[in-house]
């Protein structure tokens, strides 16, 4: 089954963060809101590229073709 990560317009941006959000909450260190904030930012940057080449393979607005009836 194939699932559409950014349906319901999500922005990489917004995946990029629960991607992060999602990493980092797993880490046993981070046991602070500090902590968790740190992590974040620094998973960030590698989690924004991933969004953004998940994006571009599912964006649809590069398979369209407007079709006009004469």
């Amino acid at each position: 089954m194939t699932f559409n990560v950014f349906a319901a317009n999500r922005t990489e941006e917004s995946v990029a963060y629960d991607m992060a959000l999602a990493i980092a909450s797993k880490e046993p260190d981070v046991t602070t809101p500090e902590s968790l904030i740190e992590r974040i930012a620094d998973l960030l940057p590698a989690c924004r590229e991933a969004a953004i080449e998940k994006y571009k393979s599912e964006d649809p607005s590069r398979f369209m073709m407007t079709i006009i009836k004469r």
